[in-house]
């Protein structure tokens, strides 16, 4: 098991550090989607042809998010390891990828809404206990208990059940929401570990060098380098961590003993003589 482990994890890596492209580019397209979302947000809308504006720059924005990140799924899915014959494929993907999308964030969405309500289901499965067992068990413990599942199930279920079907529906266009191979990650004890590996060095970590505060005065130059640094740290984690943990999601729903290659097709051949 350990081996296993080890090897997936090594696959998993090797295939992130061939894609070199793929993370500069990453790098780059995402800054500039950020920029121009930051940019977008700020367009007036008082005039018709500014509401168009409006329109046509969030679709564009849009288009190349989705775009970028079916590009990474297919990418890491292909054994041909090109980033142009990426691009290509996953142009035809995207509109499937769009309804993939649009379902993730419904579901993250429905999941946060229920945290306006997790005083009262502590309260109701705290009142759903055996009398013995009520009385052992606080209010305020049930509360954490529904506070942390939530939590659980936002951060870690529900993107460890949906990643998968995005980077097969990224492949396989809307085939892939019916890929048995969608549902091999989260049977796969190793998949979870480097998920969570992924999480905290790409989430919990810039969030934390956000953050800082400075202990001590200091000029504000040097507040504004640091926040610089902090920054662009946080978020070279952020991209690298995104491209690890793509790379994870394929090996684990192709089952290969290395990201990006499956057994080819088979390749049907003519009967000598037939044209």
């Amino acid at each position: 098991m350990k081996l296993e482990m080890r090897t997936f994890e090594r696959d998993t890596l090797h295939a992130v550090v061939k894609g070199r492209a793929l993370w500069l580019l990453h790098a780059v397209a995402n800054a500039l989607l950020i920029v121009a979302f930051f940019y977008w947000t700020r367009i007036p809308e008082a005039t018709g042809l500014q509401f168009t504006l409006t329109i046509v720059s969030g679709l564009m924005i849009a288009f190349a998010t989705l775009w970028l990140h079916s590009t990474t799924f297919d990418y890491f899915y292909s054994a041909e390891k090109s980033l142009k014959e990426s691009l290509r494929r996953s142009y035809v993907c995207i509109a499937a990828f769009l309804v993939w999308a649009l379902l993730f964030g419904l579901g993250l969405w429905c999941i946060g809404q229920l945290g306006d309500y997790s005083e009262q289901t502590g309260g109701w499965s705290r009142h759903s206990l055996p009398g013995f067992a009520r009385h052992s068990v606080t209010p305020r413990s049930t509360f954490s208990a529904t506070s942390w599942l939530l939590w659980f199930v936002y951060f870690f279920f529900w993107p460890i059940l949906l990643l998968p079907v995005g980077a097969q529906v990224a492949a396989k266009n809307f085939r892939g929401f019916y890929s048995a191979a969608a549902f091999r990650p989260i049977r796969d004890l190793r998949f979870w570990v480097v998920y969570a590996i992924c999480f905290v060095v790409g989430a919990y970590l810039p969030y934390r060098l956000v953050w800082i505060t400075p202990t001590r005065p200091s000029a504000l130059n040097t507040q504004t380098w640091s926040m610089v640094v902090r920054f662009g740290v946080g978020y070279l984690l952020m991209v690298t961590a995104w491209l690890v943990l793509c790379a994870a999601i394929t090996a684990a729903s192709t089952g290969a003993a290395e990201v990006g290659f499956e057994s080819p097709e088979p390749i049907a051949v003519a009967p000598m003589g037939s044209r």
